[in-house]
């Protein structure tokens, strides 16, 4: 619009006002004559202030557009009907994000920086034991644990908080909170029960099947070594061999399923591993000589951890038995001990057959092992590893496991060597 359109169009709006005045003014014509001229005055007034703020701002929607002042009407119109496919695009993914969380087994609620609501689904309501909550509350309107709002305040603000285990009337919960780009934070909410509690009655399966196995295996083992005179010594070997296998398997299942319920007991002192290493090398001399595998050792004198003496005892002998016993004839394994500032570090190498690179991270767990067509004849459940892995754990330690599949394997273990302060 051009200043004289708006100028005609201000005076045709103005219009009524000066006609209720001169009939509410009188006949006189001067005083009309001087009404009219008063009230064409503020007009024109009126009429300038606004052009030139409206100009003003066109001015300005211009340059923020990068389009001329004629084509303003047009760029609005494109800007109004992007902002309709924008809102109904927005509607469409938030209709299909509350599908999405609806069907969600855990719970899940997006809040903005300033804790109110986006986003909520039903087991999230749950956990917080209200009916609902609406888009824009704010988080403490319906939830009161002063836990979850501090992990969720903190993740809010861009940190990225550890997992809260918490425990209502609804069950226990592990929740974690995690920071949105944008601002605000994602909550998710699982509920844990059923999972520990599937977790404790396996252990307590485990643990007392390999207990309820140790007499009958104590009974067949002294039939077998009874009958040894009487049947052919090749069976009898055999027969005492397949018995002692039983046996090392159900103790291997007892302690893990003792680890893993944190019922092992240790006695931490401070442990010399020259005399450990050597124990643990003598035992499996006969074995290695066997197969030609030689033994080497770098045991500095004064190494010493802060362990448990048995322990450390079952650790080397699992990571010496997978040594030897996946090693190729005539090859070697290497075990080393160091001090390294407040930790020892033992190192044990072979020149085994090493492990595939898409096993590395799975040989560490319970009941798994390498493929067997491999390693035809070696027995195991693949528990000497997760035994291994859980007691260093205990023990305050970490474990490294590295392998080249045909070259060999490496496993370094970090343990204190002194007792915490």
């Amino acid at each position: 619009m051009n200043r004289t359109r708006h100028l005609i169009a201000a005076f045709a709006a103005a219009s009524p006002v000066l006609i209720v005045v001169l009939l509410l003014g009188g006949r006189t014509g001067l005083r009309w004559l001087v009404v009219t001229f008063l009230w064409s005055a503020a007009v024109m007034l009126v009429e300038t202030v606004l052009w030139i703020r409206t100009g003003r701002q066109l001015r300005s929607a211009s340059l923020t557009l990068d389009v001329p002042p004629a084509d303003l009407p047009r760029a609005i119109r494109q800007l109004r009907d992007q902002a309709d496919d924008h809102r109904v695009e927005s509607e469409r993914l938030a209709g299909r994000l509350e599908d999405l969380s609806s069907g969600l087994g855990d719970g899940l609620l997006v809040v903005t920086s300033d804790l109110r609501v986006r986003l909520i689904n039903r087991p999230a309501l749950d956990f917080c034991d209200v009916d609902r909550a609406d888009r824009g509350s704010h988080l403490l309107e319906f939830l009161r644990d002063p836990a979850v709002i501090d992990v969720v305040e903190e993740a809010a603000e861009g940190g990225r908080p550890d997992a809260e285990v918490v425990e209502n009337r609804n069950g226990l919960w592990e929740i974690r909170a995690f920071p949105v780009r944008d601002g605000g934070a994602v909550v998710l909410f699982s509920e844990v029960s059923l999972v520990r509690r599937s977790a404790e009655f396996r252990r307590r399966f485990v643990q007392d099947l390999s207990h309820e196995l140790r007499s009958p295996l104590a009974v067949l083992r002294t039939t077998v070594e009874a009958l040894e005179d009487d049947v052919d010594p090749r069976l009898a070997e055999v027969l005492i061999r397949q018995v002692e296998r039983l046996d090392h398997l159900t103790r291997e299942l007892y302690d893990l399923a003792t680890i893993e319920s944190g019922q092992l007991e240790l006695e931490l002192e401070t442990v010399g591993l020259k005399s450990v290493v050597g124990d643990v090398l003598g035992d499996f001399g006969p074995e290695a000589a066997a197969t030609g595998v030689e033994f080497r050792q770098e045991v500095s004198g004064d190494a010493a951890a802060w362990c448990d003496r048995r322990g450390l005892y079952r650790i080397l002998s699992n990571l010496i038995d997978n040594a030897v016993k996946y090693n190729r004839p005539g090859g070697w394994v290497e075990i080393e001990a160091r001090t390294d500032r407040d930790e020892v570090i033992i190192r044990i190498s072979d020149s085994g057959e090493g492990i595939p690179p898409g096993e590395l991270r799975a040989v560490s767990q319970r009941f798994y092992r390498v493929d067997r067509a491999r390693t035809p004849g070696q027995g195991g459940l693949g528990l000497g590893l997760a035994i291994v892995k859980h007691m260093v754990q205990y023990m305050g330690g970490s474990l490294d496991l590295q392998s080249r599949e045909g070259v060999g394997t490496t496993v370094t273990i970090a343990l204190p060597g002194e007792p915490p302060s």
